[in-house]
């Protein structure tokens, strides 16, 4: 029997999924997929997560992947980049074009799937897109639009929204109030971007909610600070002579004018059409409103073409747009291919969906789709009557609809509250409200689904029977998930997404609040296995746990904690910061010396913010902001005569940037020589203590508050802690240092200081309490190190101050009865730790300045004196000063260039410098050519690993840093790699990508010879460049980009002579 020929179009989230269940079925199916975007499938879903720390360049697009180029290939799945173009039904073959080249390809196909889903619609608005532009076969062209309209639906649409903030956008009109147009607003949300939504209804979500649903949903993302505006008319999107955005002109509901918004993004987010134009070519039916009619076997009108997902037209009817419905239509379908035409039958889905829009939980709910279509929550029908009820206090709102004798429920809408979605999906879906009353339903008690006696979910607190769903998107039932954590041993979510694929659609169901963390902890508990609560799988304990063994037992080491408290060796990526966080928290001994160095994030281990360039910037302390003439002079100096870009942070400091790490011991010298010293920018620590002008200058001023900002500064310099700390003092209410946002806020009154604790700035600013009123100096300093010592003891790693805080019982009030009262009786220890730190400060850069053997920490290379310029990113002048171009190299996927194990017969053994040298348990560059290796040396590994050698390329970013990555071990054996940057993870026994298997390293032959010499073997270098040169411009290609860095002249970026410049004497 001749082998059939499954060809998918489209690698989206159902044509992936399709693709998986075909191969689970162990079916004899030859398959191929088609995929249009330059990356195999991944979660769309979740497309909002990538700007979160509103830094895409420190988000790895790969992990919101389902699965790998290298995973496809073992499977057999013939993965084809391109965008097809043309279906020749007679001759069953698929034209498209290859990326980058344009060139024409075909593939043949027995059984054609078409999951080429949907494209944003555009609507036909004057300035909207370019006429003459047009691509009648390609309705998503991006250029067809002019610059600064863009469509939110992939990877590229949000890398070109990136590139026009780093452009300096600054303000955004997002075009649909819908699901996806608050998707697209929470992106620009996320952007910093002012914010616009407009929609022509005359309230949010008008598909899924009621009136008043949307006017709360409305209030909600008001509060952001977003603006909305609802039934208004959009008239036209203004061009400027350079056909660039520039406004966009609306009719304002009740307006007689339209009026024009200054925005330069118009994201067009209101709604979607069915990809179907390759349908329309060859001839098939299409649905009335669009899609590939389709009948129930998903089959389209050629018996050897189906459909499925959004481009699917349900007996030529509906195109579902959600993911539930387009997961349950490729398993029919592998059904019918596998076990026969008929064998499965797909009729039609639930629309039923909870979502989190801009941090606000929405969720509607249905029996049938009659709930939607005939818009049952309004209140217009007469066989539906509805429970209603809104929080004026949390903001939140639910209506629930019931039969008109109210025994059963028909569906409900959920806004700002949402936590009881899954029960009352489930609840709707019965034939009665399984003992529930109305009432009861509305207001949460009892929960739903609890009869009278013994509770449906066996007590795990999910309040759903095993055959309820537990993850709607997926469709896997609670008895299911619970199968695959006790037979499949998923102890962990992401084992269990593994396992069985749970919470890899929206992942509702598996955050902290959701139902399966639930029934994990109450199964692991059933089965005498506690979920773990320790920092990771070398310490079963807390932070604060770990803090007082380390305290009690006076641990020195890493190796001294994991002996008395830990297992394993070595560490790993997460305990290996945390360790050293502690062991300078307690004893505050300088962070390079003792082997401390490589237990330290790069920060730390070369006193430094780590740039995306791979080089560092450079923040003195400026206590208090106070600066004499002479110091900044000297700083000046000191970053012209290194060609670094200079700029007043946000804490009122002075920065340099773009030091590459070599120079740093002599920058550092020259810093300290001039009288100053490391300001621990680079640390979680006390970064600065911002002050107005006080007393000294300004005529409102109350007390000296520049004199009082010295004075925290210098006392509280140099003390770690598990977060950054940041402080401040106004002069007087005014406020015009700000300090109700820091850590610790102090405001000057007549009679003496108000204090404040646990105010934070960034992505969730809290305001700070007040604590104390009209404080001397010497109790505000008391109450200060107390503070600050508790949280120190007893706080979470990397948790601030204000959520630590919050999570205290009592809050403020708790914390004025420890540090005022002593209610635990522990300020003694408190004030004696705070000596102790106090105590024990030292510059950091000083002692490397002065010290030799820390000084070889920095040299660039193991084997050379020799240095390069390591950037990836070729240098730009732009006001008036040269820093890197703003744009992130694209990532290097697939497999690694070079293997160990398949050395070809021209490598050379290359000396790789000294054994000795080298750091236990770390890494150091070396030079080969123009190219880089990292070298690590891990004493505590087996023979054959205690010596490894990998590329020092990261493929996340292309950043030259690899060697300067944290090393831990894996239970399962695994040796990890976390770049410096990203922290992207790597096995360095094999190379492989551990957070992300598309990204990989190569690896080389190592050994130490008698004399004591490292040697790697490597191919020779110029064919090594060639070969890495190569890799990198085709992933520029793929990604669509130029690669500058490569074109870009060579430059001195010193205006010094290099060469003059003493190489360190190793």
């Amino acid at each position: 029997m001749t082998t059939k020929h499954v060809v998918v179009l489209g690698h989206g989230p159902i044509g992936h999924s399709f693709i998986e269940k075909l191969k689970e079925s162990n079916a004899p199916f030859k398959i191929s997929v088609v995929c249009e975007e330059p990356r195999p499938a991944y979660n769309r879903v979740m497309l909002t997560q990538y700007f979160e720390d509103l830094d895409a360049a420190k988000h790895d697009q790969m992990k919101l992947s389902y699965v790998t180029e290298a995973k496809l290939k073992e499977q057999d799945v013939g993965l084809i980049y391109g965008r097809a173009t043309a279906v020749d039904r007679a001759a069953r073959s698929v034209t498209y074009e290859a990326p980058g080249t344009g060139a024409k390809h075909s593939v043949q196909y027995d059984i054609l799937v078409m999951a080429t889903g949907s494209y944003c619609f555009v609507p036909p608005t004057p300035g909207m897109t370019l006429p003459e532009k047009r691509n009648l076969t390609w309705p998503d062209d991006p250029a067809s639009r002019p610059t600064g309209v863009f469509v939110y639906r992939t990877i590229e649409d949000l890398e070109g929204m990136l590139a026009a903030v780093k452009s300096g956008a600054k303000k955004a009109a997002v075009i649909g109030g819908g699901l996806l147009g608050l998707e697209a607003a929470k992106a620009a949300y996320d952007l910093k971007l002012e914010s616009h939504v407009l929609e022509m209804a005359p309230y949010l979500m008008p598909t899924q909610l009621n009136e008043m649903g949307g006017t709360v949903l409305t209030e909600k993302i008001k509060a952001l600070g977003i603006q909305v505006h609802v039934g208004v008319q959009i008239k036209e999107v203004v061009l400027g002579e350079d056909r660039k955005v520039t406004g966009i002109r609306i009719l304002q509901k009740g307006a007689e004018e339209p009026i024009v918004l200054d925005v330069d993004m118009v994201i067009v987010s209101c709604g979607v059409r069915p990809r179907d134009e390759l349908a329309k070519q060859c001839g098939l039916d299409l649905g009335g409103r669009g899609g590939v009619k389709v009948d129930s076997s998903l089959r389209s009108s050629d018996e050897n073409i189906y459909a499925i997902g959004e481009v699917a037209a349900i007996g030529g009817n509906l195109c579902y747009g959600l993911w539930a419905p387009g997961v349950e239509q490729a398993d029919a379908l592998v059904k019918n291919l596998v076990d026969g035409p008929g064998s499965a039958e797909y009729s039609g889905s639930d629309l039923s969906t909870k979502l989190k829009l801009l941090g606000c939980d929405v969720a509607s709910f249905g029996r049938t789709l009659d709930f939607w279509f005939k818009r049952q929550f309004d209140g217009k029908d007469p066989g539906i009557k509805s429970l209603e009820y809104k929080d004026e206090i949390n903001g939140s709102y639910r209506r629930l609809c019931f039969t008109s004798d109210g025994s059963q429920l028909m569906g409900g809408i959920l806004v700002g509250d949402a936590k009881d979605y899954s029960k009352l999906l489930q609840l709707s879906k019965k034939p009665d409200l399984a003992g529930n009353d109305p009432t009861g339903l509305l207001s949460g008690r009892p929960a739903a689904g609890a009869a009278s006696g013994a509770s449906v979910d066996g007590g795990d607190g999910t309040g759903l029977a095993d055959d309820d769903l537990i993850c709607t998107c997926i469709g896997l039932t609670k008895a299911t998930v619970r199968t695959a954590i006790v037979e499949k041993d998923a102890h962990t979510v992401p084992l269990l997404k593994k396992a069985c694929k749970v919470g890899t659609g929206c992942g509702g169901c598996v955050t902290p609040v959701g139902e399966v963390p639930k029934l994990l902890a109450h199964t692991l508990k059933k089965l005498g296995k506690a979920a773990a609560t320790g920092i990771c799988s070398h310490f079963p304990y807390t932070r604060r746990e770990l803090f007082q063994i380390v305290k009690v037992k006076e641990l020195k080491s890493i190796e001294d904690m994991l002996d008395a408290a830990g297992q394993g060796k070595g560490g790993c990526e997460l305990c290996k910061p945390i360790c050293a966080s502690i062991l300078a928290g307690i004893w505050n001994e300088h962070c390079l010396k003792d082997g401390r160095d490589q237990i330290q994030d790069t920060n730390d281990r070369f006193l430094a913010n780590i740039q995306k360039t791979g080089t560092y910037s450079i923040i003195p302390r400026c206590a208090g902001g106070d600066i004499d003439p002479d110091t900044l002079m000297a700083f000046a100096r000191t970053a012209k005569k290194y060609g670094l870009w200079t700029k007043i942070t946000g804490a009122q400091r002075l920065g340099m940037f773009g030091a590459e790490r070599h120079h740093l011991p002599a920058i550092y010298k020259e810093l300290v020589d001039a009288g100053m010293e490391s300001g621990q920018a680079y640390g979680k620590a006390l970064r600065a203590v911002k002050s107005c002008v006080g007393t000294d200058w300004c005529r409102y001023g109350q007390q000296d508050s520049v004199n009082m900002a010295v004075i925290m500064e210098n006392r509280y310099k140099g003390i770690r802690s598990p977060h950054k700390l940041k402080m401040a003092v106004s002069g007087c209410l005014r406020e015009c240092a700000e300090a109700q946002g820091k850590d610790v806020g102090v405001i000057a009154t007549q009679a003496g200081f108000n204090l404040y604790f646990g105010g934070n700035g960034g992505a969730k600013p809290v305001h700070a309490k007040l604590f104390a009123t009209d404080l001397d100096e010497k109790t505000l300093l008391k109450y200060i190190d107390r503070y600050l010592m508790f949280y120190i003891t007893t706080a979470k790693h990397l948790e601030r101050t204000a959520p630590w805080q919050a999570g205290l019982e009592g809050g403020i009030e708790f914390l004025k009865k420890v540090i005022i009262e002593d209610s635990l009786g522990i300020c003694e220890d408190l004030d004696k730790l705070m000596e102790q730190n106090k105590k024990k400060w030292h510059c950091e850069w000083k002692a490397v300045a002065y010290d030799e053997d820390l000084q070889k920490k920095f040299q660039q290379f193991a084997n050379t004196k020799e240095t390069h310029d390591s950037e990836h990113v070729e240098y730009v002048d732009a006001r008036g000063q040269r820093h890197p171009n703003t744009y992130s190299p694209p990532d290097i996927t697939g497999p690694a260039l070079y293997s160990k194990d398949a050395a070809s017969s021209d490598w050379e053994w290359i000396s790789a410098g000294k054994a000795s040298d080298y750091p236990r348990n770390g890494g150091l560059a070396v030079k080969h050519g123009s190219n880089e290796l990292a070298v690590f040396h891990l004493p505590n590994q087996a023979s054959e690993l205690q010596w490894l050698a990998v590329q020092n390329i990261c493929p996340h970013k292309q950043a030259r840093t690899i060697s300067r990555g944290l090393v831990g071990e894996l239970a399962s054996g695994a040796i990890t790699l976390a770049d410096p940057i990203y922290k992207t993870t790597y096995d360095l026994r094999t190379g492989a990508g551990i957070a992300n298997p598309n990204l990989n390293l190569s690896t080389f032959e190592i050994k130490v010879d008698a004399d004591g010499q490292v040697l790697v073997k490597v191919p020779p270098c110029e064919q090594m460049k060639k070969a890495f040169d190569e890799q990198i411009d085709k992933a520029y290609q793929l990604a669509g980009m130029e690669n500058k860095k490569a074109k870009a002249l060579p430059e001195c970026k010193y205006p010094f002579n290099a060469a003059d410049r003493k190489s360190l004497d190793w």
